[in-house]
């Protein structure tokens, strides 16, 4: 069951002040006006919780034409992934009522585009003086953006898969979209994650509003899930066949993990499994995996924060720096000291003197120099390392 609590707005030299919750039909807002409060702040839905590799999300228009209709707003990342948000307000029932078979048909409309397709579809679409002469444009200014090539090969194989974010953003999604939201979940094996995602509204004293986003509802993808989309006769059909119970490919996934299992297998056939099976060994001593935009190998030993172990990125790269930034220093000397003689490389140190394994003085190693020919002496320096930093606490 949700429960929600009123905001109480504090400010120093002034009394408290609760908050107002609003829907936005009492400030005689409509859609439209959510619709660019989303495209204006995209930081007001909460994506990085839901597929933790989407954080900065690139406006790319509204009101999409995508051949089942119009898409309220789109977004692209600077890798190429593609977010999918229709919005709904609180006082719309019937609109409630349809809008996830709506944001399906969606998903599965742009599934069946070619990028030519997509790409002029979006260009269309900007709301500027200007349209943008391409995709890549939208996106180009932003430090994590890929070159133009890669970018569009990117787009090209998101849309083939139908692997995108598809949110359902409101001012109160009720309990009809949740359990729309529940039938969702158990077809899961789609290749989009779907999320609820409802933007609380409330106005201070001053007239100022406050947007409090939060996830009500999300799905994951399965890994070999089999689903069949059917729109050939009507309103959209979503079949899965489900994942024999228990087994290990049946573990809910996001995109995220899913893209960056791919990116790794394109580095070595295998390497997503080899990388999967070390972290798997590590359970029993604590070790356990975050996934950002990086792969993250973290372990509680007692300290305010959790200790990084290293940290693997879509380039292959194991950065091992991180553990310096809280920790003692001997302690990271040592642990990269031990992964250095693994692979004949050296001890390296950042700017901030931070020590790190590398290759050559500089760079970091690449995670199959480790995996799976070096594991068992990782394992052996993680184990030694964290028993070290573990008796320091007692």
């Amino acid at each position: 069951m949700r429960a929600s609590t009123r905001p109480v707005r504090i400010r120093s030299g002034s009394p408290d002040e609760k908050l107002q919750k609003l829907s936005l039909g009492d400030l005689g807002f409509n859609e439209e006006w959510l619709q660019k409060l989303i495209a204006s702040h995209p930081e007001v839905l909460p994506v990085a919780e839901i597929e933790p590799a989407f954080e900065r999300l690139i406006p790319a228009g509204r009101e999409i034409s995508c051949g089942h209709g119009y898409i309220d707003n789109l977004f692209l990342t600077g890798g190429g992934d593609i977010v999918v948000v229709e919005t709904k307000l609180h006082a719309n029932s019937q609109a409630r009522r349809e809008v996830v078979a709506q944001t399906l048909d969606y998903v599965a409309a742009l599934s069946a585009m070619s990028f030519g397709q997509f790409e002029a579809a979006v260009c269309a679409a900007q709301h500027t003086d200007g349209h943008p002469v391409s995709l890549h444009a939208l996106v180009a200014s932003q430090p994590e953006a890929l070159d133009e090539c890669t970018f569009a090969d990117a787009i090209a194989a998101n849309l083939a898969r139908g692997r995108m974010l598809a949110l359902v953003v409101g001012d109160g999604v009720r309990r009809e979209a949740e359990t729309l939201a529940a039938v969702l979940q158990s077809h899961a094996g789609a290749h989009f994650t779907f999320a609820l995602v409802e933007l609380a509204i409330y106005r201070g004293g001053d007239g100022d509003l406050f947007v409090v986003p939060s996830t009500l509802a999300k799905t994951l993808m399965i890994e070999r899930g089999v689903v069949r989309v059917d729109r050939s006769n009507g309103p959209i059909v979503v079949e899965a066949i489900s994942e024999v119970a228990g087994s290990p490919s049946a573990r809910p996934r996001g995109l995220t993990e899913i893209e960056f299992d791919e990116i790794m297998d394109a580095r070595r056939p295998g390497l997503a499994a080899d990388v999967r099976d070390f972290i798997a060994s590590l359970e029993p001593s604590g070790v356990y995996p975050e996934m950002l935009g990086s792969l993250n190998l973290k372990a509680e030993v007692g300290r305010d924060s959790p200790a990084n172990l290293g940290y693997i990125q879509k380039n292959g790269q194991l950065w091992t720096n991180a553990l310096g930034w809280k920790m003692p220093v001997e302690a990271a000397e040592d642990y990269a000291r031990a992964l250095a003689e693994l692979i004949g490389g050296s001890v390296a140190h950042g700017s901030d003197g931070s020590p790190y394994v590398s290759t050559n003085g500089k760079s970091a190693p690449r995670i199959e120099d480790l995996v799976p020919t070096k594991a068992e002496g990782w394992r052996m320096a993680i184990r030694n390392l964290l028993h070290v930093l573990r008796t320091q606490q007692e």
